[in-house]
């Protein structure tokens, strides 16, 4: 079996807490993506978000019992494979590796073909080339590779330093527009009235809910994390807390500023955050907002790569990807060929993407079928926890069988509000998605049938209890 080659111990507490809420990206998720949830929870989405972190708790249980027990640089591949099987592993593993490529691919095309033309646009009265967004891309993804390429440590460390801007930015942001609002506080805004119904307001919540699913990005740091089966747990819950509260806070100052009976108008609104930004604290801190934006989204670019390329390395060491993925750079010690091969492919995927839908459709049929396939994994892994306790015979009714099975369902209830009713694009992404998984499916028998026994030697390998040297988990 290899022996690891990643830098063992390399890792502490608040790295893994930056690589969290990197994966989450805070300052770029709330200007932009809160549109979603507000889209349907309009002047309820402080009240969407508010249930959005008790759903998400649910669903943060799952990696966290995880951790507890296991710590690989496998992540839910090692998780599932140890819980019900090596094919079972696999399957979840590669959809794992579907949604976090997709992520990639989806926010480095928003970012370039999207974003930077709505600032332009808006702020600045410039149309800027129709095609100039792909150089940018290109350069943006050359240059956000070159982090977790050259190291675990200074990749992370970044991730936690720009994380802590974004939250400073964030709060000062939404303390400027709750003081000026005044009077027009309310808490009428945590009353589902002005949403229109439960039904939209459900909606809101789940994706609400997807917000804050970039806690359990610590837990493919596994092998090179100290303590790993304390501190990524604990990393994953504090990232948890921080970011709930802090999305919580924004929507609330978000919804006050722009005015709860006029939410409606907010979801269509590319930039949101932006335009309160300027409205509130003027041209000076707009600026100040759009360089954090950017190095938001740079940030939140280091947090996925390190995971792919961490995925990548696992799947290769067992013989599931070509052995060129199982490099461990010499100096860096990091797997430089699946990263380098991760970012550079992904400019392939979002330019031909963009270039056949646009890149705002591009964008949109990337980001669900990320959705579809995180919220497919993670069935798989509510699934699973139940088995892997009942082994260890440890097994607790309310943390592994009631809250994962919570999760499971509520993921469910995600899955047919993505879908249903099915319009363009999402309809595409969904059709997309299904095909892919069913690919997955299909490379998934073939691998067990032509591995025949040798295949139960999958997804075994993590980092050693403390004072063992055993590379190996029981299966």
């Amino acid at each position: 079996m290899v022996k690891t080659g990643l830098m063992r111990g390399s890792v502490g507490f608040w790295p893994l807490v930056g690589q969290t809420i990197a994966f989450t990206a805070p300052l770029a998720s709330v200007v932009t993506s809160l549109t979603g949830a507000a889209l349907y929870a309009k002047g309820a989405l402080p009240l969407a978000i508010l249930i959005a972190v008790i759903s998400g708790l649910i669903w943060v249980n799952t990696p966290y019992q995880y951790s507890t027990k296991i710590a690989s640089a496998g992540g839910f591949y090692t998780f599932t494979r140890k819980a019900i099987g090596p094919k079972y592993g696999l399957f979840d593993g590669l959809i794992y590796l579907m949604f976090e490529y997709a992520i990639l691919a989806n926010t480095t095309l928003f970012f370039s073909g999207v974003l930077i033309p709505a600032i332009f646009s808006d702020f600045f009265g410039i149309t800027v080339s129709k095609y100039l967004w792909i150089p940018i891309l290109i350069v943006f993804v050359l240059i956000f590779t070159v982090l977790p390429y050259i190291g675990i440590k200074p990749s992370v460390k970044y991730a936690l330093f720009g994380s802590l801007l974004e939250i400073a930015i964030l709060i000062i942001l939404s303390a400027a527009i709750i003081i000026i609002s005044g009077p027009k506080n309310t808490g009428a805004v945590f009353l589902p009235e002005l949403s229109g119904g439960i039904s939209p307001l459900f909606e809101g919540v789940v994706l609400g809910t997807f917000l804050m699913t970039g806690a359990s990005g610590a837990v493919y740091i596994g092998e090179e994390a100290k303590m790993p089966r304390t501190n990524i747990k604990k990393a994953m819950a504090v990232s948890f807390v921080i970011t709930g509260a802090l999305f919580l806070l924004v929507a609330y100052a978000f919804t006050i500023g722009w005015g709860p009976t006029k939410m409606g108008n907010f979801a269509t609104e590319l930039i949101p955050g932006l335009i309160l930004s300027d409205k509130f604290l003027g041209f000076p801190f707009l600026v100040v907002i759009v360089i954090l934006l950017f190095n938001s989204v740079f940030v939140s670019m280091v947090s996925p790569l390190n995971v792919l390329g961490r995925i990548s390395y696992s799947f290769s060491r067992d013989g599931v990807m070509p052995p060129w993925f199982v490099k461990i750079h010499p100096k860096y010690k990091t797997p430089s060929n699946a990263i380098a091969f991760m970012g550079i492919s992904s400019i392939v995927v979002s330019v031909i993407v963009g270039l056949v839908y646009g890149p705002f459709y591009g964008y949109i049929i990337l980001i669900t079928i990320a959705s579809l396939a995180l919220f497919a994994g993670h069935i798989m892994s509510d699934f699973a926890l139940p088995f892997l306790y009942h082994k260890l015979h440890e097994l607790n009714i309310g943390l592994h069988i009631i809250l994962p099975i919570t999760s499971l369902i509520v993921l469910v209830f995600g899955v047919y509000f993505s879908v249903i009713p099915p319009v363009f694009p999402y309809s595409l992404a969904t059709t997309a998605t299904v095909i892919l998984i069913a690919l997955i499916g299909i490379f998934v028998a073939h691998f067990a049938k032509k591995r025949g026994k040798s295949i139960e030697d999958i997804g075994t390998i993590e980092a050693p209890l403390p004072g063992s040297n055993n590379e190996k988990i029981n299966k």
